[in-house]
């Protein structure tokens, strides 16, 4: 039986039809999924998930496997509770797993690698907490993959997403005209993958793993540049009233020596963020990507097919922020 964390979240919400409801429990914080399979309500931040021993004997007797997805994925400087959620929470799993004799799959994110995401721990507690977590994990006596999803985007065609990411707060950015400088250098690489290929990657993950390996879900080389996204972003932009074109695109170090100290202290708040997140999101070299090498030929990441999931990832936020287009509008792909 697999137990899943987080599945009222952007990528629980897409493994959930993917399992037979027979084979999984789902282990609810706050929301149901409304779901077929059979729910659980635990708090993964307490022992033994909140709770009483008596449940939790009765699920470790049942559970096999943790697919733990649940975590705070604020990728700004600090955020409410995100030690208890992230590493703590991580330690009442891990304990869940080894109680159960069961193995866990970890989903972690690509941000975490030193070797590729050049920022310091201090710069997100996300990353700092997810780093932390991954050690923990790595040193347990449990069977173990690490998953590691990059950007976790909403759906590929039709972009509608559990909740609203740093990634759209990006989008935001650009189309509503509130900044006229980008901290973003234009060859930066965003590496985002749709959260239904996401989910459908480890669900192949838990069908034939190998333990102990780390997996990335990345679009790796395939990642759109910010070059790229303007591009995609651009016809949405004129149909409400701005031009991309007339954006100024800088280095976020750039920026935060040269027009930051300028700025009156409202707008000073909202840039340092995006200063912050740019130097967590975009990459200047490529990740290494397992997707492809996961997926069905059905299901490959391409250039083409991550410019078609922003042009629809666009259209659903645009969506809910009142502003419609035409279900036939398309960016230029």
């Amino acid at each position: 039986m697999i137990f899943l964390t987080g599945a009222s979240g952007v990528v629980g919400r897409e493994i959930l039809p993917l399992i037979p409801a027979e084979r999984l429990i789902s282990g609810r914080h706050r929301t149901s999924t409304g779901g077929k399979a059979r729910e659980v309500a635990i708090d993964i931040r307490q022992e033994k998930l909140g709770l009483s021993m008596d449940a939790y004997r009765a699920l470790c007797h049942e559970v096999t496997v943790v697919l733990h997805c649940a975590a705070i994925t604020d990728m700004s400087k600090t955020a409410p509770g995100v030690e208890e959620t992230n590493i703590e929470g991580v330690r009442n799993i891990i304990a869940l797993a080894r109680d159960a004799n069961a193995a866990l799959h970890y989903v972690s994110t690509a941000y975490c690698s030193e070797a590729h995401v050049h920022i310091p721990p201090e710069g997100s507690a996300y990353i700092e907490t997810k780093r932390a977590a991954e050690t923990l994990v790595r040193q347990s006596d449990v069977e173990w993959t690490m998953i590691r999803p990059s950007i976790v985007a909403g759906h590929s065609t039709t972009g509608a997403i559990a909740s609203f990411q740093g990634f759209h707060l990006f989008i935001a950015a650009m189309l509503k005209g509130r900044m006229q400088i980008i901290p973003l250098e234009p060859s930066a690489r965003c590496d985002f993958v749709p959260a239904d290929i996401v989910a459908a990657g480890i669900a192949q993950i838990t069908q034939a793993p190998v333990w102990g390996r780390t997996y990335w879900l990345t679009a790796g080389a395939q990642a759109l540049t910010i070059e790229d996204m303007i591009e995609v972003g651009q016809p949405f932009a004129r149909r409400m009233g701005r031009d991309l074109s007339m954006l100024t695109l800088m280095a976020p170090d750039e920026m935060q020596r040269e027009i930051l100290p300028s700025l009156p202290r409202r707008l000073r708040e909202r840039v340092e963020m995006l200063i912050g997140l740019s130097s967590v999101m975009a990459t200047p070299a490529a990740f290494p990507s397992d997707t492809n090498t996961i997926l069905g030929p059905g299901e490959q990441v391409s250039s083409a097919s991550l410019k078609q999931c922003l042009a629809a990832n666009i259209r659903y936020w645009a969506d809910a922020q009142g502003q419609h287009f035409p279900a036939g509008h398309r960016a230029l792909v």
